[in-house]
């Protein structure tokens, strides 16, 4: 039942009109998903994968099909700011602090009651406790994501939309961060959607990969994740995670 879901997205159909013809950016797609969800979007570029986020968001409206967000249009969530997305920009003003650029959502929109938690207690959650009067040129990419990931946790969204946030930084830190995004996500309860190009980053995060094929987007897969919980990086390293990641491959080099 749509009401009992975080998201229920059927048969969504996206076409765009280019100069010379149209477009069908994802055909058919359908994904539902229960509070607290982790799901990863998998696939080749040109697959539709930021085009679904959008329509989560009520960025895009669908051709065709029906998206529900907590059992009620995108809109209506996106206006009750129950919707955070996070960009693989960190989209930080260089000309405000950290805790200002968390606090902007506030002043952009206007305060509607309560903030469940604190900007402060926001970036304290991500790690940057101390770090609240620096400016984006003083933090490294992946201090910058988590201030962006602060900023979106901000009013207490119910679900999260992750477009590749990790995608530029260098291994290490991206190890690093996927770690803190799984701390975040098991003390928020935020039902999370994130795009991905890496195989390991969608079977380390996810507990679901729904892989996505191109020209037009469509499923190809939904692939259940079933490792040990909580998890660290040293799951990467065994035979079960292995064989997840061996599997997504193959389903990929069969597009």
């Amino acid at each position: 039942m749509g009401g009992d879901l975080a998201l229920d997205c059927r048969d969504v159909t996206v076409r765009f009109m280019s100069e010379r013809r149209a477009v069908t950016a994802l055909e058919r797609v359908s994904l539902a998903l229960e509070p607290g969800d982790f799901v990863t979007l998998l696939g080749p570029s040109g697959c539709g994968k930021s085009t679904l986020l959008r329509v989560i968001a009520d960025i895009i409206a669908p051709t065709t099909g029906s998206v529900k967000v907590f059992g009620e249009a995108p809109s209506g969530a996106r206006q009750r700011r129950e919707i955070g997305f996070v960009f693989q920009d960190a989209s930080l003003l260089p000309w405000r602090n950290v805790l200002d650029n968390v606090r902007l959502p506030l002043e952009v929109g206007g305060r509607r009651g309560s903030v469940p938690v604190s900007p402060e207690a926001l970036l304290d959650m991500v790690g940057l406790a101390g770090w609240e009067k620096s400016y984006p040129h003083e933090l490294s990419g992946g201090m910058r994501q988590r201030v962006a990931i602060a900023r979106a946790l901000l009013g207490g969204p119910r679900i999260l939309l992750m477009d590749e946030p990790f995608g530029a930084l260098d291994e290490i830190t991206r190890d690093r961060l996927n770690e803190e995004l799984l701390r975040i996500w098991r003390e928020t309860g935020t039902t999370i959607v994130f795009v991905t190009h890496s195989i390991y980053e969608a079977a380390f995060l996810a507990r679901k990969v729904l892989v996505l094929a191109p020209r037009p987007g469509r499923v190809r897969e939904l692939v259940t994740v079933d490792l040990p919980e909580p998890r660290g990086l040293a799951v990467r390293e065994t035979p079960e995670f292995v064989r997840l990641a061996a599997h997504l491959r193959r389903v990929l080099e069969g597009l």
